[in-house]
């Protein structure tokens, strides 16, 4: 199994947001962070994540075109994200109204696991795995 991965981005700044676009992976964004440093940190997990997908399922991965100027190499090194924790999650940003947020703070509810369990519930997954 390959190792190391290098594959070829372009960053633009739109709406206050830096986006990382992959060329061999058209239509896919898969970063939008405020800082670009955020941005390349996450398009590195996001990668990583397409990676691993692509291995899984037994697609063949594209060449990283190599043609293209004016791109940074995104570098994913995969035995770490092989062997860091069996899933990988991902930032979401949300918005509810304010006085769900208010009691869920007093009870203090994690935001995370109740979107979580309640993913899980809509798409038929045991929420105990």
């Amino acid at each position: 199994m390959k190792e190391n991965y290098f594959y070829p981005a372009r960053i633009d700044f739109s709406d206050g947001k830096y986006q990382v676009h992959f060329i061999d992976f058209p239509n896919m964004i898969l970063a939008e962070e405020s800082t670009k440093e955020d941005a390349i940190v996450e398009a590195q997990r996001g990668l990583a994540l397409v990676i691993l997908d692509y291995e899984n399922s037994g697609k063949e991965l594209p060449e990283p075109d190599e043609s293209e100027t004016g791109v940074i190499y995104i570098h994913v090194w995969l035995p770490y994200y092989r062997n860091s924790a069996k899933e990988i999650y991902v930032k979401k940003n949300v918005t509810i109204p304010s006085k769900l947020d208010m009691e869920a703070k007093e009870k203090k509810l994690s935001y995370s696991a109740a979107l979580v369990n309640q993913l899980k519930r809509e798409l038929g997954i045991d929420v105990d795995r």
